[in-house]
């Protein structure tokens, strides 16, 4: 099975057991072939997700992916959040991370631009970002890419 056909099949597999863990799930990253795969699985809660819930999630799919027999009979899971300085994938992961700064590659007029500021309001269809002059409004379908600033 071609690996983005298998990733889809463990996308729809594996998406409805993260949701009854009361999580989403962001990404899967499936590496390495034979016995020697990776199966990532990225997940988060709108408040942000702990490890408790990773290790939850982790023990409610394995039975499930060793039943399904889409990696075959050997391969290693892991379970965690996306992690810091990760882009973010999910409207869904900017409700946790609103107050924070926030680096945000977009479109307008036709040309790639980027600001940064904290990320002060969020709607179903645009982020509220507030910059040192000013507050902008980016439409979620502007966004290239948007990621979490850490401060140190």
């Amino acid at each position: 099975m071609e690996r983005t056909a298998k990733i889809e099949k463990l996308r729809g597999l594996l998406d409805p057991a993260v949701q009854n863990q009361g999580a989403f799930l962001v990404d899967l990253s499936l590496k390495g072939e034979g016995k020697r795969q990776l199966l990532e699985v990225f997940c988060d809660t709108e408040r942000g997700i702990t490890i408790n819930e990773c290790a939850e999630i982790s023990r409610q799919v394995l039975p499930l992916l060793e039943t399904s027999g889409i990696l075959g009979e050997s391969f290693r899971l892991d379970v965690s959040s996306p992690g810091v300085g990760v882009p973010l994938k999910d409207r869904r992961q900017y409700k946790s991370n609103i107050g924070r700064g926030m680096s945000v590659k977009y479109l307008e007029a036709g040309e790639t631009r980027q600001a940064e500021g904290d990320l002060t309001g969020l709607t179903d269809d645009k982020i509220t970002l507030r910059t040192e002059t000013a507050s902008i409004e980016l439409g979620f379908d502007s966004i290239i890419e948007a990621r979490v600033k850490i401060r140190w």
